[in-house]
């Protein structure tokens, strides 16, 4: 079981209420705020606002920005996905559930 369930009754019917998972949702939305960061720094760096001679030096910019440009994918798309299926689900959508977000189970 992914999120726990409970059963509320509304007008002699019975309404099945999800929790959200909340350990996962906060991971998700941590992932999405540091690839938001890594891909802002890295675009930075392209756009020579931020000189990367400077801080690493006689290694060239192409390659620093392509080590943010690779970490911040990796961390920005898992997040972004569960982050997007959370809120639809929040929002009550036809066909997003928490049940769809991955859970770690221990």
């Amino acid at each position: 079981m992914k999120g726990r369930e409970y059963v509320e009754y509304v007008g002699g019917e019975t309404l099945v209420i999800e929790e959200p998972p909340y350990q996962a949702i906060f991971t998700a939305f941590f992932l999405l705020s540091v690839g938001t960061t890594l891909l802002t720094v890295g675009a930075l760096i392209c756009a020579g606002h931020i000189d990367a001679d400077y801080w690493w030096p006689g290694q060239g910019w192409k390659q620093q920005a392509a080590c943010f440009f690779g970490l911040g994918s990796v961390t920005f798309l898992p997040g972004s996905y569960v982050t997007y299926i959370a809120y639809g689900a929040w929002r009550g959508r036809q066909g997003f559930t928490y049940s769809s977000i991955p859970v770690h189970q221990d």
